[in-house]
C-alpha cells in the first residue's frame, strides 16, 4: 500500500489504497484512507470505493491538468457519501472540495481550496501510473 500526496502551500491531501483483489467485481472493493489538511484544519477518514472508479478518477485528473476544464470526483457508493472533487478554470487554478467524516458521523470536515495547476501534474501522473490497469 503506497501513499500518494498532493502538497500545496496551504493544502495537503494524502491517499493510501488497500485493494481487495478478490472482491474486484463488487462496487466496494477498496479502502481508501484519506488525510486532509486545509488551512490548519485536518481530518483522516476511510472511504469504501471501487478501484475501477478510482482509476477513472485518476485519468480525469490528468485531463483536468491538460485541458484546464472538467471535474473529477471520487465518492463512496454507499455509507455517508464521503467525496473528493477536483475542478479547473481557464486561469490555471484547480479547486478541490470534499466531505469527510468518521463512521459515526460525529466529526465532519467539509473543505475547499484552490491552487495552481502545476501542483496537480505530479499527483495525477503518479495515480495514473499506479492504477491505470484498473480502468474499465
Amino acid at each position: 500500500m503506497s501513499e500518494h500526496i498532493l502538497n500545496t502551500e496551504n493544502f495537503r491531501l494524502s491517499i493510501s489504497l488497500n485493494i481487495f483483489e478478490s472482491d474486484i467485481e463488487y462496487s466496494s472493493n477498496t479502502i481508501m484512507t484519506v488525510s486532509v489538511t486545509n488551512d490548519g484544519f485536518s481530518a483522516k477518514a476511510d472511504m469504501d470505493i471501487d478501484i475501477k472508479e478510482f482509476a477513472e478518477f485518476a485519468n480525469e485528473l490528468s485531463v483536468i491538468y491538460e485541458s484546464l476544464s472538467g471535474t473529477a470526483t471520487i465518492k463512496e457508493p454507499y455509507g455517508h457519501q464521503k467525496f473528493i472533487t477536483f475542478s479547473a478554470d481557464k486561469a490555471g487554478y484547480i479547486t478541490v472540495k470534499g466531505f469527510l467524516c468518521d463512521n459515526l458521523k460525529n466529526n465532519e470536515l467539509r473543505f475547499e481550496n484552490s491552487f495552481d495547476q502545476t501542483y496537480l501534474k505530479p499527483f495525477s501522473r503518479q495515480l495514473c501510473s499506479a492504477y491505470s490497469k484498473y480502468i474499465k
